[in-house]
């Protein structure tokens, strides 16, 4: 059975029927361009899946549909080629799998108006949120964190956010970010200062900033090209991410100093999730450091 997306978005973060990749491979090596679209192998060459997808062949037109993620958001994008032959039926394919051969084909890609190879070259390695062990799924709209374990779903809770509406961009306008994170580090204290009992004590961090927000960091002048790249590598390593730029951090999952009425309007921290006593105990339980959270 699909699942209807249009009724509930977290389904979006869950197996369904079709793969989702989690990166793509160059499927035209054995080619060489010959015009817009046109690719050449004088001898014969072999397509292959670019991605994980599901493959349609109707004569010698065959197209490889491809749903993956680019930090949060579910995107889809479909490889197609023209003039070649067949070698497998219709049906789920794997990245680098061999799908076609042939000498002058056409090919291209449908859902994007990035070149082929720059876009394959981009997206070498990605994160699939429907094969993460253990994921948390944060919804802005409706205020929910679910927990899911190997695909099941273990729990809804009810959750608040930054004291500021939109998502998160720079250190100190207490918003709460969108996107996809790692979560890094848990505590049950002692904590200190004069914040320390808005923990509820329990704390977890994520590993905000991750690398698409060091992307839109250093194209607005946030942080430079060194500072950026450092980013990324620690967030795709599941690492804490450098906590000293203008992007802000130090974002996580935490209870709050008493308990707290859901009719509010649920604008509570500095731009973290504030989870219910009541619940929070149980949340950190069952989020191992590693696990894969979302927030939409």
């Amino acid at each position: 059975m699909l699942l209807d997306l249009a009724t509930d978005p977290f389904l979006d973060y869950l197996p369904g029927e079709s793969p989702v990749a989690n990166g793509f491979v160059a499927p035209l090596d054995d080619f060489g361009a010959c015009g817009e679209d046109c690719w050449f192998a004088e001898a014969g060459g072999t397509v292959r899946a670019p991605a994980d997808g599901m493959l349609r062949v109707q004569g010698d037109h065959l197209a490889v549909d491809i749903d993956y993620f680019e930090n949060h958001q579910r995107r889809s994008v479909t490889f197609w080629v023209d003039g070649a032959t067949a070698t497998r039926a219709e049906g789920p394919v794997r990245a680098g799998e061999a799908v076609a051969t042939g000498v002058e084909i056409t090919a291209g890609l449908l859902g994007t108006v990035e070149p082929l190879s720059a876009f394959v070259a981009a997206r070498i390695d990605l994160p699939d949120p429907t094969e993460a062990p253990v994921l948390a799924v944060v919804s802005h709209a409706e205020r929910e964190l679910r927990i899911y374990n190997g695909g099941t779903e273990i729990g809804r809770y009810e959750v608040g956010f930054g004291q500021a509406e939109g998502p998160k961009e720079r250190r100190g306008d207490n918003r709460t970010p969108v996107g996809l994170y790692y979560l890094v580090q848990k505590s049950t204290g002692p904590f200190e200062g004069d914040f320390a009992a808005y923990y509820g004590g329990h704390w977890m961090r994520i590993n905000y900033p991750n690398a698409y927000d060091a992307a839109r960091g250093l194209a607005e002048g946030l942080v430079d090209k060194a500072t950026a790249e450092a980013i990324a590598r620690a967030w795709r390593d599941r690492r804490t991410t450098p906590r000293d730029t203008r992007l802000g951090s130090g974002i996580g999952f935490h209870g709050w100093a008493s308990e707290w009425n859901d009719a509010g309007d649920r604008r509570m921290s500095w731009g973290c999730i504030v989870l219910h006593l009541r619940d929070v105990e149980v949340v950190y339980a069952a989020l191992p450091e590693g696990a894969m959270v979302v927030v939409f």
